[in-house]
């Protein structure tokens, strides 16, 4: 077939393919999609509860080494 066919009609061939690559892209789509978005939650939740668990962590180290300190203190001054 050349260029030259002016008898060839390729808009029906082109319809169908467009048609044939927009339900294979949705169907891959509608396959991976939920996958993807579980990972990204997942991935999002774990860095969320790492930033929780480390400031909650630093907090209590801070507030029992104060309540240490104070008590020291305390101690150290009934001796004065």
């Amino acid at each position: 077939m050349t260029e030259d066919s002016p008898d060839l009609d390729l808009a029906p061939l082109t319809i169908a393919l467009s048609k044939l690559t927009e339900d294979l892209a949705r169907k891959i789509v509608q396959d991976r999609l939920p996958g993807l978005v579980e990972k990204m939650v997942e991935q999002m939740a774990r860095d969320i509860i790492a930033q929780v668990a480390e400031k909650v962590a630093r907090e209590l180290v801070l507030e029992q080494a104060e309540a240490a300190v104070q008590k020291e203190i305390e101690r150290l001054t009934a001796e004065v």
